[in-house]
């Protein structure tokens, strides 16, 4: 070997140095945490309501105008998505589904709101039902609209995330919806994550 180490050491300090968050074992070798959009090191979601928090609120408080009276409306787990709540009026009826537990929650407080919960794995960053029971729930529902968030979003792909069990999800709340429509503040332009999510064809608008 060229470093003249066994590869037992090798190994050993691969483990001691992932163990670190500082590197991702991959097939056949290792990777850069920060390679990978420093997902390791990711904030906590509580961490992540306070990033553009004033920007997040006008991108929120936008965005409700375009729920009507009687609507179905698909609300992922994303914090600008759960900006949204505070702006909702008091007296405006429709129907809520989410897969995020804290928007599920912060929508209680809406009395003429009718809230429906996506179930499965908890994704626990993000406070987000996941996996194939979450995606075949999502499938039994049409709405008017579906208020999607992203890790990341880069013309003229769309976007993308950095975990993949949140991306199914995602997709089948834009195949069920007839309008889709992107909650991004700027530091998401520009910027591409792990893996590929919602295609720009099928975004609507963007916010």
């Amino acid at each position: 070997l060229q470093l003249d180490s066994s590869m037992m050491t090798i190994r050993r300090d691969l483990d001691h140095l992932e163990s670190q968050g500082l590197v991702k074992r991959i097939h056949g070798g290792v990777i850069l945490a920060q390679k990978i959009n420093n997902d390791s090191l990711q904030p906590s979601f509580h961490q992540r309501v306070e990033e553009c928090k004033h920007e997040k609120q006008r991108i929120g408080k936008e965005a409700v105008k375009r729920i009507k009276p009687g609507d179905i409306v698909f609300f992922d787990a994303g914090t600008t998505t759960l900006s949204m709540v505070d702006y909702i009026p008091d007296n405006l009826e429709f129907t809520a589904i989410t897969t995020g537990l804290l928007t599920a929650i912060a929508l209680i407080k809406k009395s003429n709101v009718n809230i429906v919960t996506i179930g499965g794995n908890i994704h626990k960053s993000s406070y987000s039902a996941v996996n194939y029971m979450a995606v075949e729930m999502v499938n039994k529902f049409h709405a008017n609209i579906a208020f999607i968030s992203t890790k990341a979003f880069s013309m003229p792909w769309g976007t993308f995330e950095a975990q993949i069990n949140l991306i199914e999800v995602k997709k089948a709340m834009v195949k069920s919806s007839e309008q889709v429509i992107l909650l991004a503040d700027h530091s998401k332009f520009n910027s591409k994550s792990l893996s590929q999510s919602i295609s720009l064809s099928d975004i609507d608008e963007i916010i």
